[in-house]
């Protein structure tokens, strides 16, 4: 083997309930990291037309399950963008999502592309997020970029002509 403990391995999923719930079954020691952007259903539908499969109340009662059997804390990733998920009412929703188990948030910058059709939210509404999550007892960390400036971070290998 390559040595390294399964603890320190995180898994990262757009959130597939019945494969969750077999990890969980199948006694898994890796962490897990779910892609969630939203948890307000028409918003991560919009985001993630995945969802309009699988859908939250799904994916909760899944990583519901997880938690039970593996006790493993749920890390969220979640980019905050400028009119999609912004708002008070976007944060609550957050919050109330991850109330079941021991949860952190990693607030993701987002790394424009050239269609514009997202755009980072503003320091203030991440400062937002981030208040409100602490007040919440969850924890929160401010995933910051590199490589925005030559096109290099992540979610940026595009097609340039």
């Amino acid at each position: 083997g390559l040595g390294m403990s399964p603890k320190r391995i995180t898994l990262s999923t757009s959130g597939v309930p019945k494969m969750i719930k077999k990890m969980a079954d199948d006694g898994v020691k890796f962490k897990l990291a779910v892609s969630l952007h939203s948890a307000i259903e028409d918003i991560r539908t919009s985001i993630m037309p995945f969802n309009a499969s699988f859908s939250l109340a799904d994916l909760r009662e899944a990583l519901e399950y997880w938690y039970a059997k593996t006790k493993s804390r749920i890390t969220y990733e979640y980019v905050v963008w400028k009119g999609i998920n912004d708002t008070q009412n976007d944060v609550d929703a957050l919050v109330n999502f991850c109330r079941f188990a021991p949860s952190k948030v990693n607030l993701i910058e987002y790394n424009p592309i050239d269609d514009g059709q997202f755009q980072q939210a503003n320091a203030q509404t991440i400062a937002m997020y981030v208040e409100t999550l602490e007040r919440n007892g969850i924890i929160v960390t401010v995933r910051r970029s590199r490589g925005k400036d030559i096109d290099a971070a992540c979610g940026q290998l595009a097609n340039k002509s």
